[in-house]
């Protein structure tokens, strides 16, 4: 028998699911929806949680760097308070420093306030974009967990779901991530839901650890890690992701301190961690660090903290996924680029 609250949630997923509908029936007509002077390549996902569309919006910007296009990177900069810098603008900005980081819930706003002062910008990757239709974007990427339950997802809030798994139609592309290995079933339901089978695998893997201290930074292999004991600070979307690794490569967590995603790292955080004596480390993630390199005092830590950098591997599709982003979205500037100045 179904109690109050799950009674509740599930009128309020058909209230939830219903309004979602009349909004995209409305954007799938055209109704609101703004096309900017330059190449837009969106990044998204269906639902709530971590799916690694940060290191999928590097990689991106890498093929298009490396294919000679200039691009920037739109963002919500979700968790900031005003007056503050989210921490994946933070991320970005340091893993990017040539590249423009524009910041703000209205994307239209934002790029029409700054494209006039970034003339080169011939690219913009929206990050988290699929459900921002209000901008029109030249090729709409979503992400798919394969730690998600999908056969049984429900849109919110008696699920996870943002929008039902039949919006996947509108994508160009489906990508799952977070994998081991090609899953038959879920790609088998991700095309009954898109019309095509997943474009791309990938999982996400570390490739080094940063360890910082009193001393300075310096890089070591992952396998540091190994007998080691840490505490963990993970405020990010899927912390067992992390947790997981840290089994893999033979570490203890000897204490987690709890945080939601996208936490602003306080001042009691950094003098419990100025305490920690029972450890021989401090692990967060870059998004973790990026926030709580400006509250805590490395001089007072007694041990290091050790940040992993987190890289996109793919198991297939890489090839097929980098030629529909030149298809797409490189050759066409690039042939716009010549013509403009021939």
């Amino acid at each position: 028998m179904m109690g109050p609250l799950d009674l509740f949630k599930s009128v309020g997923s058909r209230i939830y699911g219903g309004v979602i509908k009349w909004r995209n029936d409305r954007f799938d007509r055209g109704h609101g929806v703004t096309r900017v002077n330059t190449s837009v390549i969106s990044v998204g996902n269906l639902s709530v949680g971590g799916t690694g569309k940060t290191p999928m919006v590097r990689w991106i910007v890498g093929q298009l760097r490396n294919a000679g296009v200039h691009s920037s990177i739109l963002t919500r900069g979700y968790g900031a308070k005003p007056g503050e810098v989210a921490d994946e603008v933070l991320e970005y900005r340091d893993e990017n420093p040539d590249v423009p980081v524009f910041v703000g819930g209205d994307r239209v706003g934002v790029l029409g306030r700054e494209l006039p002062s970034n003339p080169a910008v011939q690219c913009v990757v929206m990050d988290d974009g699929f459900q921002h239709r209000a901008l029109h974007r030249d090729l709409d990427l979503v992400l798919i967990s394969a730690h998600d339950s999908l056969h049984t997802a429900a849109v919110l809030p008696a699920g996870r779901l943002r929008e039902p798994l039949t919006s996947l139609e509108r994508a160009d592309a489906v990508i799952v991530t977070g994998s081991r290995g090609i899953d038959p079933s879920l790609a088998a339901l991700i095309e009954s839901a898109h019309g095509g089978p997943p474009i791309a695998w990938c999982s996400h893997a570390w490739s080094s650890l940063t360890v910082i201290d009193q001393s300075g930074t310096h890089e070591v292999e992952i396998d540091w890690l190994h007998s080691k004991r840490v505490v963990v600070r993970l405020g990010i979307g899927s912390p067992a992701t992390v947790r997981s690794q840290l089994r893999v490569l033979g570490a203890t967590v000897t204490h987690e301190r709890a945080a939601r995603d996208h936490q602003p790292f306080s001042q009691a955080e950094a003098t419990f961690l100025s305490e920690v004596l029972d450890a021989d480390a401090i692990l967060m993630t870059a998004k973790d660090w990026v926030k709580a390199r400006e509250v805590l005092d490395l001089n007072r830590l007694q041990v290091p903290i050790v940040v992993p950098r987190l890289e996109l591997r793919f198991l297939d599709g890489e090839a097929a996924l980098s030629k529909l982003i030149h298809d797409t979205v490189v050759d066409p500037v690039t042939r716009n680029s010549a013509e403009t100045t021939s």
